[in-house]
């Protein structure tokens, strides 16, 4: 690679690491991300409630019914996933308001009312009789996180207003003070969501969750739950490794929004017993670009360079973990032309070889289950996906990654023995 190469290969990755800097760190962007992690432990506990509900094994099924088991689980699900757009609030809410530094708390509570003002209500006899569940589980996902990031921009906006702020002596105590200062910001609030869900109810849609539905999620659900779609999104996280941009947190805001609902959604299907309407998910994205790191370490043990070795020794445990980061960065793969091709088409042609396995029903559709990558054991982890077949299924991933990067990793190791030699040469 000659030197004019890699100064142009410098200016590019400077400037898409710029690029892609500013957006991981837009304020809307970073809320999004850090807020859907924070309610990652709810979606696990529900998830596995779900699980455990519904094992269709009779003996197992008897047992759980017979000792109440059965019911609890059904309580941890409804309290967790059953009201997951609640929880999106919560979390999205709070975690724009620390990227805007204001009140956290008081965000929070101005995001419900305006949350809970739009949302739906069963009426009985002319009475309001309590929410629709349907709109706060993941069908209201996507009205949740609108209405948490403006609700909070409106707190912030209207916080930071001296003419808004009631003030308080320094005597008073100061809890005293900021219940006093979110008054008239809350009281605002209130009376604009308030208005949003009049509006709406002259519409023929009735409501904002209808109407963004209709017009917005369905046509986007439609465009997310396509294999292209997905087979972009991990092209694209794969292309920023390879200049050295943690493609996974930048495609996170993209996953949560457009992907995960249909995690939940084949959830719901499993806990039913009903036939599980997706095939990708934000699940199966993050899980089935197979067991890459895996296949980084055999063939790093397999090289003849002493560094690649080296390096397969070290890396081996935490690439069974499904920790690539050491390879990456050790091998390197960052910037490096001859891993270009099977960094950003390993992981795709995995993907599409999984949807194609489970389109035809030799593996199971993504229960739901909202599994971390990095941290679970690599066959564990794909037995909690779909059980024993999909244990096979990432055998078969592995031998396909190992044959995708095969030939690049014999040019890479003769490279590294090259330079191996010429710094020994140099020594004597």
């Amino acid at each position: 690679m000659t030197a004019a190469s890699k100064t142009n290969l410098s200016k590019l990755r400077n400037k898409i690491q710029t690029g892609m800097g500013k957006f991981q760190r837009n304020k809307y962007v970073s809320a999004i991300a850090g807020g859907m992690m924070a309610i990652l432990p709810v979606l696990m506990v529900g998830s596995f409630a779900s699980i455990f509900f519904s094992l269709n094994i009779g003996p197992y099924q008897a047992f759980i019914t017979q000792s109440g088991l059965k019911n609890i689980f059904n309580i941890i699900t409804a309290v967790t996933t059953d009201i997951l757009s609640i929880y999106v609030v919560i979390s999205l809410s709070n975690s724009l308001a620390a990227e805007l530094k204001v009140d956290k708390f008081m965000s929070i509570i101005s995001s419900l009312v305006a949350f809970l003002l739009v949302t739906p209500m069963l009426v009985q006899k002319g009475k309001f009789i309590g929410l629709d569940m349907n709109y706060i589980g993941s069908q209201g996902m996507l009205v949740a996180m609108v209405v948490a990031l403006t609700a909070t921009r409106l707190f912030a906006l209207f916080a930071n207003n001296k003419h808004l702020v009631i003030k308080m002596p320094d005597s008073v105590p100061e809890f005293v003070s900021k219940t006093f200062a979110s008054m008239l910001p809350i009281f605002l609030i209130t009376i604009i969501y308030a208005i949003v869900n009049f509006l709406f109810a002259l519409t023929p849609y009735h409501n904002i969750d209808d109407m963004i539905m209709k017009l917005i999620q369905i046509p986007l659900q439609g465009l997310g739950s396509s294999p292209f779609a997905a087979l972009v999104l991990v092209f694209f996280a794969e292309f920023c490794w390879f200049f050295g941009i943690h493609g996974t947190m930048a495609t996170t805001a993209v996953l949560y929004t457009l992907f995960y609902p249909f995690d939940v959604a084949n959830l719901n299907a499993f806990k039913a017993g009903v036939a599980l309407p997706y095939i990708v998910t934000m699940t199966f994205i993050t899980n089935q670009k197979g067991p890459r790191a895996l296949a980084y370490a055999i063939l790093c043990l397999r090289s003849k360079s002493e560094r690649l070795r080296s390096l397969g020794k070290v890396g081996f445990i935490p690439a069974f973990f499904g920790i690539s980061e050491p390879f990456k960065f050790g091998i390197p793969m960052v910037l490096n032309p001859l891993a270009f091709i099977p960094l950003t088409m390993g992981g795709t042609i995995s993907v599409a070889a999984t949807y194609l396995a489970t389109y035809i029903g030799l593996i199971p559709r993504p229960n739901g289950i909202p599994v971390q990558t990095a941290g679970t054991p690599e066959f564990f982890r794909a037995f909690l996906l779909g059980g024993w077949r999909m244990v096979i299924w990432h055998v078969v991933q592995l031998l396909i990654l190992l044959a995708v990067w095969y030939p690049f990793m014999k040019l890479i190791d003769k490279q590294c023995c090259n330079e191996e030699a010429a710094k020994a040469q140099t020594a004597e």
